[in-house]
């Protein structure tokens, strides 16, 4: 099951796996929510009483807890898009952003121009349960009269395929045509209904060295990465959130690599999309902690640490990856 928003640099594959190697305490603050995914995760865990979810960007936690209560579903939204749409609304409105946008980034139309006629016109074909739209296309596929409509994508799409592999003259290669990715986030999106607990949840608008920190909390920090393309984090001064956690108790860190003296506690290897050919690529997530929170670990809790690292593999082949 997918975790928190669709959004870009989502923990959902690893989102479980990862709270699962976390203490349990009466707080779990997480101080860059993002898509929420471990903020999904947690709550679901049974770990945890009660719950802050931080972001500066205002619109991400209200947009999870809309979907939580179940405003965004594929039926209550059958409209197309438009490019130009996009970019008239994407700074306002959180679904628009997300959902309509490439790899969920929040700033760049979802479908080329090349291809979002026929994108448009599979859209409508699904929701619309007509497939005479498609012809023109060169895709003559049967109704399947299905009345949920995710399930009448999916047979769609399966048809659509079969045709595209065996027409090399298909005006629309098969591998354009494998997704409508709108949909698909909207059904990520849908998945969010079965969370409970949200009164346990508070939610902030803050930069993260304003929260206050409830005493004996557990601080999950998901920062921008160092080097990397921090999107709307643009100017994060790594240094300065270093200095900051070294200083908390009971933290733990996501990241590709940290200063030396942080100290690796867990790592996890996972497929992330590459921005430069839109293929996918392994890379070893990271986990880390301070010296003050390993200080003051259990025997338990160091021992997870230390089966994480069990192998042959060192912590220097990792991040030379």
């Amino acid at each position: 099951m997918r975790r928190g928003l669709p959004y870009k640099g989502s923990k959902s594959q690893i989102a479980d796996w990862l709270v699962n190697q976390l203490p349990p305490a009466d707080t779990f603050v997480d101080l860059f929510f993002g898509g929420g995914a471990i903020t999904h995760a947690a709550l679901l865990s049974g770990k945890y009483k009660h719950f802050i979810a931080n972001d500066i960007d205002e619109r991400l936690i209200p947009l999870f807890l809309e979907c939580c209560y179940g405003k965004h579903t594929i039926e209550s939204h059958p409209e197309w898009v438009s490019r130009e749409e996009f970019f008239n609304r994407k700074d306002d409105d959180a679904y628009i952003a997300l959902v309509w946008s490439f790899g969920n980034n929040g700033k760049d139309y979802i479908y080329g121009k090349d291809l979002e006629p026929f994108k448009k016109d599979y859209h409508y074909a699904v929701f619309n349960d007509d497939t005479s739209i498609l012809e023109k296309w060169g895709y003559k596929i049967t109704s399947t009269h299905k009345t949920d409509i995710y399930e009448r994508y999916l047979e769609f799409n399966r048809q659509i395929k079969r045709i595209a592999r065996s027409d090399l003259d298909s005006l629309v290669r098969v591998e354009e045509i494998e997704r409508l990715q709108s949909l698909q986030s909207l059904q990520s999106l849908q998945s969010l209904q079965s969370l409970q607990s949200l009164q346990s949840l508070q939610s902030l608008h803050s930069d993260y060295q304003n929260v206050v920190i409830p005493r004996g909390a557990l601080i999950y920090c998901d920062p921008p990465y160092s080097d990397t393309n921090c999107g709307k984090y643009q100017g994060f001064d790594s240094k300065s959130f270093y200095a900051w956690a070294r200083e908390q108790d009971n933290i733990f860190i996501s990241e590709y690599s940290m200063p030396d003296d942080f100290i690796p506690y867990a790592w996890k290897e996972k497929q992330v999309l590459s921005a430069a050919n839109s293929n996918e690529i392994k890379a070893i997530e990271m986990i880390y902690t301070n010296k003050k929170t390993w200080d003051r670990l259990s025997d338990k809790w160091r021992n997870i640490s230390k089966q994480n690292f069990s192998t042959q593999i060192t912590i220097q082949d990792l991040m030379e990856g």
